[in-house]
């Protein structure tokens, strides 16, 4: 029987094909960590309504990377906004749920949570895998990056406690951004660095995906 209670469609050699194609076309850019790409990728795959022409597996794929690409750029409005337009059979995806999960505590800022539900999920191979790792490793320096600028003097094992990593990888943190330590009490002093910009977000898609939630809550309510 077909997963979350959808017919499985009639599969032919051209939507084989295309779906082949489609992860290719995904492939190439996670190989490259071109993000921005990537979920314009995904958002064209929504609006022209390519995820009604394949498997609710591949569909499901395509969202948990449009998800994935979201969260790596920092657009949490934008991930917000994808889940509530998800149909609810695939929030109940387990791992596309888990992704959504690590999202909310993006948004919480609870970076020692983002790191132990990124962490301790076994995340399927492939895609899913290397999208999770490369979030694991960028949120872990954007919450250093973070802490470095709250804090003037702060103990290892405190800011390890707060990051939800090992004492070791805070200190080869400390090292690698230039970050000194007070000698008498052993305190890191962070080093003034500036965190990237998150990147901007295409307003075309913007506004067309916010038109699109707006309009279904409408014919919900």
């Amino acid at each position: 029987p077909a997963p979350f209670g959808h017919p499985r469609p009639v599969w032919t050699h051209g939507s084989i094909r295309q779906m082949t194609d489609v992860h290719a076309a995904i492939s190439k850019r996670v190989s490259s960590e071109q993000w921005e790409s990537l979920v314009a990728f995904c958002e064209d795959f929504e609006l022209d309504m390519r995820h009604a022409l394949g498997s609710t597996e591949e569909s499901c794929g395509v969202y948990k990377v449009h998800l994935l690409g979201h969260l790596l750029l920092g657009q949490l409005d934008l991930a917000r906004f994808l889940w509530r337009r998800l149909p609810l059979a695939l929030r109940e995806e387990p791992e596309l749920n888990a992704i959504w999960q690590v999202g909310a505590l993006m948004w919480q800022g609870a970076h020692a949570g983002v790191q132990e539900a990124l962490g301790s999920y076994p995340w399927s191979s492939g895609l899913t895998a290397t999208l999770t790792n490369a979030l694991r490793q960028k949120t872990l320096v954007e919450g250093f990056l973070t802490m470095g600028k709250a804090y003037s003097l702060i103990e290892p094992e405190a800011l390890a406690i707060k990051l939800g990593v090992q004492v070791g990888v805070v200190l080869e943190l400390a090292n690698a951004y230039g970050w000194t330590t007070d000698i008498s009490t052993g305190a890191l002093k962070p080093a003034k660095v500036e965190a990237p910009a998150p990147e901007r977000e295409r307003p075309d898609v913007l506004q067309q995906l916010t038109h699109f939630v707006a309009q279904l809550e409408r014919e919900l309510k």
